[in-house]
Order: structure tokens, then C-alpha cells, then sequence
């Protein structure tokens, strides 16, 4: 069976997303340990999952000129990348490889998780994070946390229903500040 891989930034202070959305503050000096992090992570047979949003964000951001300038690496990967966006408001989706499924999310993921294939791996999209983490269906939470405090904004697990037990499974530290926490549900 896939494994579905949840992974986050998440601000000093617990927001993975300031006021109004903002998102800015993600983008932090980029180590070289770092930058082979992120590097060798675009590297790896995945499919990228995301929520609306998230979705619209990087489809507007990864196939431009400027992307493929500043992410040599990993602008191709993700643009080549199979990708699902979970909506039931976008009209149809355009990045290449990407398949909409405006169906139920949690049996939706429930089937894709039976099917052969990479393991698949939900970047950022809180609300699908929280949706699909409560139904038991992330097998791993990849936390980066980055040294800025917002005072403000969406909380991860936001609206959460039911206790998710976490295990510490790891913890990396890069020069630049960010640290990775990696978790899996006491139930996995």
C-alpha cells in the first residue's frame, strides 16, 4: 500500500499560514545543506497532492520563467510531477499531470492509497492535511518549522474533531535556522 506523506512549514509560533493567507514568510535564506534538502526531496518518485489553494499557488508559480531561473532543479521536477488537486470548486485543472477529484477526499485518498505507484506526498494544504490526518490517512507528518513568529493566522490542525496521537520519528536542524520534526500517528 502507498504511504501518504503530509509535509508543512509551520512558523515558529504553530501557523502554517499568516494573516489573510500569507505565505511569504516560508521563503528563508537557503542554506547549502538546506538547499540539497529541498533539492534531493524534488528528486524522489512521488505524487504531489494538494488542496485548492496550495494547487493555484503552485500552478501559478513553478511552470513560469522565473521559477525554472531560481529552481533549476526542482522547477522541472515538480512541472513533470504526477500531481491531484482535491476541489469542489475549481472549474478543471491545468499544470501538467494533474488530475481533479471533486469527489469525497477521504475516500478518494483511500483509493489512491490502494493502487500501485509512488508514495504521495500532500505539500502544504492545511485543510486537506487536517481532513485526511483526522480520518487516519497520513502516515507521516514532515513538519518544517521556520524561525519567524507571526502572532497570527491558520493553526495546522484547526478545526480538528478528534485527538491525533503523534510519534517522534526524527528531528534535522540546517544552519539557516529551519528545523524539520517528522511524525507518525501512534496508529501507524
Amino acid at each position: 500500500m502507498r504511504k501518504l506523506l503530509a509535509f508543512l512549514h509551520v512558523s515558529a509560533d504553530g501557523y502554517f499560514a499568516g494573516r489573510d493567507g500569507d505565505l511569504s514568510w516560508t521563503r528563508h535564506e537557503q542554506d547549502p545543506e538546506y538547499k540539497q534538502f529541498a533539492d534531493e526531496n524534488a528528486r524522489r518518485d512521488s505524487v504531489l497532492v494538494f488542496g485548492r489553494f496550495t494547487y493555484q499557488m503552485m500552478a501559478s508559480w513553478w511552470p513560469s520563467p522565473l521559477a525554472l531561473e531560481r529552481e533549476p532543479v526542482m522547477a522541472p521536477r515538480m512541472n513533470a510531477a504526477t500531481k491531484v488537486v482535491f476541489s469542489r470548486s475549481l472549474p478543471e485543472a491545468t499544470w501538467n499531470n494533474t488530475m481533479l477529484v471533486k469527489d469525497n477526499a477521504i475516500d478518494e485518498m483511500r483509493t489512491l492509497k490502494q493502487q500501485p505507484g509512488p508514495d504521495l506526498v500532500i505539500l502544504g494544504s492545511g485543510s486537506l492535511v487536517r481532513q485526511l490526518g483526522e480520518a487516519g490517512l497520513v502516515n507521516e507528518f514532515q513538519l518544517l518549522i521556520t524561525p519567524v513568529a507571526l502572532g497570527a493566522g491558520r493553526t495546522l490542525f484547526e478545526g480538528l474533531a478528534k485527538k491525533i496521537e503523534l510519534a517522534h520519528v526524527s528531528t534535522r536542524t540546517f544552519q539557516n535556522g529551519k528545523v524539520l520534526l517528522i511524525y507518525k500517528p501512534q496508529s501507524s
